[in-house]
């Protein structure tokens, strides 16, 4: 099936020189994202050989995404991470995780975590 698509001049000159596969990775990127489609069948259809080219290809487009909206990484913490090359090692040598220190003695409340709506209405 083919689809026409007009866009307008800033359109194409932003895509770059391949417009048409930068306009398909775009929707494919949008359907994934919503969950309408796999990561894998995205791939396929890009002609990526594997699931991890496909895993690949989506993190680093969405990564790129995210990059361009924080200006700065003052601390260094934006780690590329792809999902195929996630380990236990990552969490251990990074800052941006929240390390949790146990309380000597607890607060007095209960089942905070539990009722936390409730807790939090409350509150309000």
């Amino acid at each position: 099936m083919d689809v026409r698509l007009t866009l307008p001049d800033e359109m194409l000159e932003a895509l770059g020189p391949d417009p048409e596969r930068e306009t398909l990775e775009g929707l494919l990127l949008l359907l994934v994202g919503e969950g309408r489609l796999s990561v894998e069948r995205a791939g396929a259809v890009l002609g990526l050989e594997d699931r991890e080219q496909a895993e690949h290809w989506y993190a680093r487009r969405t990564m790129s995404r995210r990059t361009a909206e924080v200006s700065e990484d003052p601390d260094g913490t934006q780690e590329h991470v792809s999902p195929g090359d996630f380990t236990q090692e990552i969490p251990k040598r990074s800052r941006r995780f929240l390390r949790i220190t146990p309380a000597a003695k607890g607060s007095g409340l209960s089942d905070v975590s539990i009722n936390h709506d409730q807790y939090l209405a409350e509150d309000v």
